[in-house]
């Protein structure tokens, strides 16, 4: 349990880590994480069938990447 929890952990820490770059590069699509390695499209169904395949027994972190309007429209 505390191997899925640290993973869980490190996936949130890398998100942390590249958002600004993320909501810059990849604006409007969507992000699975896992073990620190990011699927990015348009297709987050897709993506995450990837992530699961590449790495079965761990749960993706799973994501809509944000555009600089979302923020703005938050306030």
């Amino acid at each position: 349990m505390r191997k899925i929890v640290k993973k869980l952990f490190n996936d949130d820490a890398w998100v942390s880590k590249h958002f600004e770059e993320l909501v810059d590069r990849y604006p409007g699509k969507f992000l699975v994480v896992v073990n620190e390695e990011p699927f990015i499209g348009s297709d987050a169904r897709l993506l995450f069938k990837k992530a699961r395949a590449k790495y079965p027994n761990v749960t993706p972190t799973c994501m809509p990447i944000p555009r600089k309007k979302d923020f703005i429209s938050i306030l």
